[in-house]
């Protein structure tokens, strides 16, 4: 038996708080808090420093941007290996399209996170790496990695479209079929969100445009995510 939280929580919104928990609990769900702190803070400090700012506002914000991507580095340690392994999966996928670009996104992501290891070792003084060449090679493997993944999403939604005309000659969009169908097309949707906002901040790495386009771009991206993450964890959708 559950008891009523006390007020003013319960005032606020008992159930809110129940899901926000039980998100949290979740690694996932963590790291993607901790992602949209990150690019806030780095888009923060990019506006900052380009339009004025307080130092002492400046310096917190860039203390606290550089806090959590060190420790998000620290986190994503040896998560190379979960993409080599779905890279592998990828190769089970019937769409010879899909299967293609799903090992190609990746493939590339594994050699990113690889690499951005590598560049971790180099900040935190543990090896000497060159961080700036090997920082432009980890972007252009994430990026390679994200454009494969957003073309894989629109031949996903191409082939749900394709599902969904079908049901619809049948007279079955409004059976179990045709809500699941609704489902996936609303997280593929999502999920090309989430790929596309992403693709600016390896662009903004290599310099094609503003740090502060790429940072708006991952805070997109990750709210976003929040949004999927929270829905398989907390509503199991």
């Amino acid at each position: 038996m559950s008891l009523p939280l006390p007020w003013p929580v319960s005032a606020v919104n008992e159930q809110f708080v129940r899901d926000f928990v039980k998100f949290t609990s979740y690694t996932e769900g963590r790291d993607k808090l901790y992602r949209v702190t990150q690019y806030a803070s780095r888009f923060l400090l990019w506006y900052l420093t380009r339009y004025g700012g307080p130092d002492t506002t400046v310096q917190k914000v860039q203390q606290l941007e550089a806090a959590v991507t060190t420790s998000r580095k620290l986190f994503r340690m040896f998560r190379s290996m979960e993409f080599a392994q779905k890279a592998m999966d990828a190769l089970r996928q019937t769409d010879d399209i899909q299967r293609f670009l799903t090992l190609i996104g990746f493939t590339g992501k594994a050699l990113w996170l690889l690499i951005d290891h590598l560049v971790w070792l180099g900040r935190t003084k543990i090896c000497d790496v060159d961080i700036k060449k090997w920082g432009q090679r980890s972007a252009w493997y994430w990026l390679i990695a994200l454009l494969s993944l957003t073309l894989n999403d629109l031949r996903k939604i191409q082939l749900l479209t394709r599902r969904a005309e079908a049901l619809k000659l049948e007279g079955l969009m409004k059976s179990n079929q045709g809500v699941e169908l609704k489902r996936d097309m609303h997280k593929a949707r999502l999920g090309l969100l989430v790929n596309l906002s992403d693709v600016w901040i390896p662009v903004s790495v290599l310099g094609y445009v503003s740090k502060g386009l790429g940072s708006m771009g991952g805070v997109i991206a990750s709210i976003t995510a929040i949004h999927l993450v929270w829905n398989k964890n907390v509503h199991g959708k």
